[in-house]
């Protein structure tokens, strides 16, 4: 008897080494069934950013971790009980990671977590919604530097007609998608640079020149508009996509290898070795720590799914002369009539990323031209031509809470931050822009949506 509960505590011991196992088990069980639709595991930017995250990620063993990812990760899954948002749950798991890491390797650098900041799909959303104003203002700059060199050229909100051809600025062009590329190489140069020189490049430089990355790819699209509208280069085409490589080589790669160079040799910090080694301690403490994380996400993950997203919208929504009314999934309720297609998207709290036109439509294979800002009724609002082979569709957006019409971003998440009443993205499409005009006046002047805000 004695021998068997020998053996048995010897078998209980080995098994007890493999909770680093479990752990990892734990966040990867999340990652698919938590985030599975949140993380594009086979998008560009998920792709390389694991590169890039193999290239620069190291630890220095004479450090002793800290409990900094442990507070990060328990903060994040606390708020995502509150507030589910998909963000908060990846940072809870990337932080526990980091904390496991951190247990058995010593201390990680600031890399790693740029990365994954720079690769989540939160930046992506960000730079492909917030980033419109700044898209208009490159073809805004694009057209008067073409008009400076003598051609005649008009702009249109994000297109640029020149000698009678229209060329957009469009959101998933490849040069705006540079932006991601070519933040994740700045990383990588400095991971490199860092690893030559045996210097560590502190935070507080370590941002700017990120900045500098930032301000180099948009001059870098500036040129790149300017070259493919001067020289006639069309979307989709060889010359097309061989112009956005050529200008992210010449005008951010280039300049970032001597910058970041200089960078991390004049503010690099040397790395601090000891002759003692980094020795885990308190390993019952870390070993509480690393198992309670990962099961309390879990837990947490399982916790919103079994109750569901948030819907505000009611399973009858009234009636609208007219109009044949449709709830949908997803907070949206859909108003078809003869002439206008409505869908009035519900936005439950202001850190919920809305389903954007320039998204949804995307998806469902149009393009978009002529996306300006057009004053209507004292209101600003946002309004687009939709193409998709032969067909033309003529489409406008604009948030609403019943009370205010905005077309920013940052005025409705700030409102509904402060205890505004939420606000829903509304988008009216119609097959002519006259009946686009006269549809959005109308609905505007009357409130005649007001009953599904």
């Amino acid at each position: 008897m004695t021998q068997q509960l020998y053996k048995f505590s010897i078998r209980l011991l080995h098994l007890g080494r493999c909770w680093p196992l479990a752990a990892v088990l734990c966040y990867m069980a999340v990652l698919y069934f938590g985030l599975q639709q949140y993380i594009i595991w086979s998008g560009p930017g998920t792709i390389l950013g694991i590169v890039a995250l193999c290239m620069v990620t190291t630890f220095n063993a004479a450090e002793k971790g800290s409990l900094r990812f442990l507070l990060v990760a328990s903060f994040a899954t606390m708020i995502y009980l509150v507030m589910p948002a998909k963000t908060l749950l990846f940072i809870a798991v990337v932080g526990g990671l980091f904390f496991l890491a951190e247990t058995f390797y010593g201390r990680v650098n600031a890399l790693p977590v740029c990365v994954f900041i720079v690769m989540s799909p939160l930046f992506e959303y960000v730079m492909n919604v917030f980033s419109f104003p700044l898209r208009l203002q490159l073809t805004q700059w694009a057209g008067a530097a073409i008009a400076v060199m003598g051609e005649q050229v008009t702009v249109q909100g994000n297109m640029i007609v020149h000698n009678g051809t229209g060329f957009s600025v469009d959101p998933a062009c490849m040069g705006l998608q540079m932006m991601v590329t070519s933040l994740l190489c700045g990383i990588m140069l400095v991971g490199l640079y860092q690893r030559r020189e045996r210097k560590t490049l502190p935070l507080k430089r370590l941002l700017p020149l990120l900045g500098i990355f930032l301000l180099l790819n948009i001059f870098s699209n500036l040129l790149r508009i300017v070259f493919l509208v001067w020289l006639h280069i069309m979307p989709d085409t060889f010359m097309h996509d061989m112009a956005g490589m050529m200008c992210l080589g010449l005008y951010v790669i280039v300049p970032a290898v001597y910058l970041t160079r200089w960078t991390v040799s004049r503010y690099g910090q040397p790395l601090q070795l000891h002759r003692r080694r980094y020795v885990l301690r308190s390993a019952v403490k870390m070993f509480a720590l690393n198992t309670l994380l990962p099961l309390c996400i879990l837990t947490a993950c399982v916790i919103r799914y079994q109750q569901g997203p948030d819907n505000v919208v009611p399973p009858h929504a009234p009636a609208l002369a007219g109009f044949n009314v449709t709830p949908m999934p997803g907070n949206i309720i859909r108003l078809q009539s003869d002439s206008l297609l409505v869908y009035i998207k519900h936005i439950p709290a202001s850190y919920y990323t809305e389903h954007h036109p320039m998204i949804c439509w995307k998806g469902s294979g149009y393009n978009f031209h002529k996306v300006q800002q057009q004053p209507v009724n004292e209101h600003t609002i946002y309004t687009a031509l939709l193409q998709q082979e032969q067909a033309v569709l003529y489409t406008a957006w604009w948030y609403d809470n019943g009370l205010v019409i905005t077309n920013s971003q940052l005025q409705w998440r700030w409102d509904v931050l402060f205890g505004a009443h939420p606000y829903s993205l509304v988008n009216v499409t119609a097959a002519t822009e006259e009946q686009l005009q006269l549809a959005v006046r109308e609905m505007l002047d009357k409130r005649l949506l007001s009953v599904y805000l």
